[in-house]
Formats: C-alpha cells, sequence, structure tokens
C-alpha cells in the first residue's frame, strides 16, 4: 500500500499531470461535490423548509397555531397548485412547500392543468370561485371534501379614499390554507340546518347566506321535522322568517335538542305574524327574546343611524365579545332596511339566572316603531308610537339543567343576510362569520391571523433636525481642516 501511494504521488508530480491532467481532475472533482452539496441542500429544504424567511412582509412563514393544527391533521391531506403554460406562481409554491414540509400528512402535487384536464371536472368551483391557474385545491381523499382557493381569497381589500375605490391591501395565505385544510380533513363540520314546513325562507331564497356559510367551512343542510327529518348532526338551527306556528311536537323536538347543546339562529322580519304563532313565540321568550310588532324607523335627531330614508337603518354595535372585534377593525357597518326589533332584555343578575341576554345591535336613541297595522299609510311618527333606542339583534344563553349551554341569535331582518348587494357594501359576511363563531366556539374553524402587508410601504421623512446637522457640519468639518492647515502658515 504504501510503495503505491509513493508511486502514485511520484506520477501526480509529473508535469503533465500537474498542468494538465490533475487541474481537470480537481476542477471534475468540485463540480461534482457542488452538485451532491445542491441536491443535499434542495431535499433538506424540501423535507424541512430550512429556508428563511426575508421577505418584507414574511409571507410564507407559518404561526405556531397553524404548526400546531397542521401537526394534528386527522387525516391526510393533499393541495393542488394550478398553473399552465409551465408558469407556476412561486411565491405561492414557496407557501405550499412550507405546509408540506410540517407534516407528512400534506401532499403538494403541482399541476398544470392543460395536462391535466380531467382535474377540471373531478373538483369544481361554484359562482365565486372557478378553477384557473394559479388556483389551490385543498383536498381530503378520505372525507371526500374539498375547499377551491383563487387569487381573490388570498388577498384582502382596503377602501382607498383618494381613489374611490377597493385596492388589495393583504395577503392571507397562512389563515385561508390552514382553514381550508382543518374543514376539509377533520371527520365531521359543524353544519347548520335550515328549518322548513313552516313557510320559511328556502335554501334558495338564502342562497347568498348559503354560499358564505359554506365557503367558511359550515356544512347547510334542510330540515322538516313535520316530514319525518331530525335533528342529528345539526349544530344550529335557523328558523328564517315563518308564518306558521310548529306544533308541539316539534317545539319539544327543539328542547331537547337544545338541552343537547344545540344553538338557535332566528331571523325575523316585521310582517311576521308572530303574535298568531303561540308556540313559535314561547320558544323565542323562553331565552328572553320578545318580538315588538311594527317596523323601526330612525329619527333624523341621530345622524348617522340611517341611510338616505329612515328606513334604511345603519344599526350601532354593542361592545360586546362577539362584535368588540369588528369593532377595532373598523368593521362595524351594516344596513338593515325595514328592521323590526325586540323588547330591550333585562339587566344582567336579573330574572332568571341560568339566563343570560344581551343587545348586540341597536338603533339610535331617538329611534321609534312604527305600527303598520294601525292602517295609517305613513312612516311618519304618532302618538303611542314605542320611542326610544331599540334592540334589533340580541344573542342569549341559557344553561340548561343537565350542564349543557344552548345559544340563541335572534336579528329582526332578513335582507342583512339575503342581499349580495349589502354583502359588497358592507360588513355583513364578517358579522355573520362573529355570530357563528360565537354561536359554536367549540366547533369553529377560523384562524386569528392578521393578513401580511401586499406592498412595501413607502418610505416617509421622519425627523429632519439630524439631516439638518449634518449639512451644516460637512462645511463646517472642512472649514476647520483649512484653518488647522493654513492658520500655521499665515505669516509665511
Amino acid at each position: 500500500m504504501k510503495k503505491l501511494f509513493t508511486t502514485l504521488m511520484g506520477r501526480l508530480r509529473q508535469p503533465k499531470w500537474r498542468h494538465g491532467k490533475l487541474s481537470t481532475l480537481l476542477m471534475l472533482l468540485a463540480v461534482l461535490v457542488a452538485v451532491l452539496l445542491n441536491i443535499a441542500v434542495q431535499k433538506a429544504e424540501d423535507t424541512y423548509a430550512l429556508r428563511m424567511d426575508l421577505s418584507f412582509n414574511r409571507y410564507a412563514t407559518t404561526g405556531q397555531e397553524t404548526q400546531r393544527l397542521v401537526a394534528a391533521l386527522a387525516n391526510d391531506a393533499e393541495m393542488y397548485l394550478l398553473y399552465q403554460n409551465g408558469e407556476e406562481n412561486s411565491q405561492l409554491l414557496q407557501v405550499l412547500s412550507r405546509y408540506a414540509a410540517l407534516s407528512d400528512r400534506i401532499t403538494l402535487l403541482p399541476t398544470d392543468i392543460s395536462r391535466n384536464p380531467g382535474l377540471l371536472t373531478r373538483f369544481s368551483g361554484d359562482l365565486d370561485t372557478v378553477l384557473e391557474a394559479d388556483s389551490v385545491i385543498v383536498n381530503c381523499p378520505a372525507t371526500g371534501r374539498y375547499r377551491v382557493l383563487d387569487y381573490g381569497d388570498f388577498y384582502t381589500q382596503g377602501y382607498d379614499i383618494q381613489l374611490g375605490d377597493f385596492v388589495v391591501e393583504g395577503i392571507s395565505y397562512e389563515k385561508e390554507l390552514t382553514e381550508a385544510l382543518v374543514y376539509v380533513t377533520q371527520p365531521t363540520v359543524p353544519t347548520v340546518g335550515f328549518l322548513q314546513g313552516h313557510g320559511e325562507y328556502t335554501l334558495e331564497d338564502l342562497s347568498v347566506l348559503a354560499d358564505l356559510l359554506e365557503s367558511n367551512h359550515y356544512g347547510v343542510s334542510t330540515v322538516n321535522l313535520l316530514a319525518g327529518d331530525t335533528l342529528e348532526g345539526i349544530h344550529v338551527l335557523l328558523l328564517a322568517c315563518p308564518v306558521n306556528d310548529l306544533d308541539d311536537t316539534e317545539i319539544e323536538t327543539i328542547a331537547a335538542f337544545a338541552q343537547n347543546g344545540g344553538n338557535l339562529f332566528v331571523v325575523r322580519d316585521y310582517t311576521d305574524p308572530v303574535e298568531k304563532m303561540p308556540n313559535y313565540l314561547s320558544l323565542l321568550r323562553s331565552y328572553g327574546v320578545t318580538p315588538l310588532p311594527g317596523v323601526a324607523v330612525a329619527s333624523e335627531e341621530d345622524a348617522g343611524s340611517y341611510y338616505g330614508e329612515p328606513l334604511y337603518l345603519l344599526p350601532y354595535m354593542a361592545e360586546i365579545d362577539l362584535t368588540l372585534p369588528l369593532i377595532t377593525a373598523g368593521m362595524d357597518v351594516l344596513m338593515m332596511p325595514a328592521a323590526c326589533a325586540f323588547e330591550t332584555p333585562p339587566e344582567p343578575g336579573t330574572g332568571d339566572l341560568s339566563l343570560s341576554v344581551g343587545t348586540v345591535l341597536k338603533t339610535g336613541p331617538n329611534a321609534y316603531l312604527r305600527n303598520v297595522s294601525d292602517g295609517l299609510d305613513t312612516i311618519d311618527k304618532q302618538p303611542g308610537d314605542h320611542t326610544g333606542e331599540l334592540p334589533l339583534a340580541l344573542f342569549a344563553h341559557r344553561m340548561h339543567y343537565n350542564g349543557n349551554v344552548s345559544r340563541l341569535f335572534a336579528i329582526g331582518n332578513s335582507t342583512v343576510l339575503a342581499d349580495s348587494y349589502i354583502y359588497q357594501r358592507t360588513f355583513s359576511e364578517q358579522f355573520v362569520v362573529a355570530v357563528m363563531n360565537e354561536l359554536m366556539p367549540e366547533n369553529t374553524i377560523s384562524l386569528d391571523v392578521m393578513a401580511a402587508p401586499a406592498f412595501r410601504p413607502a418610505l416617509t421623512a421622519g425627523s429632519q433636525h439630524l439631516g439638518i446637522a449634518l449639512l451644516i457640519a460637512l462645511p463646517l468639518c472642512c472649514l476647520l481642516a483649512a484653518l488647522l492647515v493654513l492658520w500655521p502658515r499665515r505669516n509665511r
């Protein structure tokens, strides 16, 4: 071995190796090491997402809540990044790669839709979301649920006063992707049942609300107790403006549903004949909710409490747990055309101690109820009209004898929930999501993550004192240097 090593070293010292073949061999070796190192680093990045996110808004960084939820996924999930003609969204790809690195249950599948047209038939979007390039499909084969996310889901908007229009303001990759993963992988999802059989609004009448609930990870179904349906698997029962009374058996079924922790979402309009439905009225009163007859009218004295006409109410939000996040974020603008009101709930700590009722939305202090049943074809205030601050929405908690808590939300207007124009111009969507989160805090699929800024903030001028001082100091320093040099030479 020693002789072989001596012979090899002797040959390498020859000029033809030192100046030719040796240099080539070393260069090839260096290239091979660089390639292998690059492959190893890329493999480590794909597996562990070690690359630091140095972007100004840290758009690809996932928080501790996301990491906890992803680590606890109940089933495997697939994340399809759709692209076309080889043009992948590099920013979105980086975000998805980090999700795939967080859990072995997540598989990232970049897919060229021009080469895989079958994917478009396997997964379908809805009226607001279509399958196109730069969309993401989050799918769970085990549950059969999937969510399609497009450009509009990943970007938040804000109103630009100077432009007079809504503009892109933030990026919400983490919130949307994490919520979609949790939704598609969990064994069951919270379901809202739309009660039918009493002249209520149908699922088609409330399609805007139904689409909103589904896009926020709630299941939606119809329930007709008269036709033999049950409330099994229903978490929230929606009663949307019934015009016929519930029978005794239905009331007993709903009471049992509530005692087991079921929740109620009540919607009523001023035209609903509640006084002719004693069973339905008794159900509402069991939660401290008493409807008042008539339509709520804003007073001209309460500037800002209505829009254009006094029937178009802009309600005030009471400062409670449900509304505080909306008020803090400036999302407290709603519109309730032709709304009705409820009796003011008693002060906390009075009456039934197992029941707590609070006001959510209210009118201005000088509003009044115009009882249209008096035959007067006017909305002007009449003697005897109920006057003062009127509750337009209430939220109640009832503790049952078995320890379960049942919640009820009641709102005196259906248009605020069913009109797409109002959704576009106000914060009805955010309000509905906040209500659902409060009705089912234990089943909420909502990640409290702030959207990252979409654009780097522009440079702004700060204090000018330092700049002025530098401008003065530079010539003074030059003058001082000149004096130090020239002063000793003054007599030469």
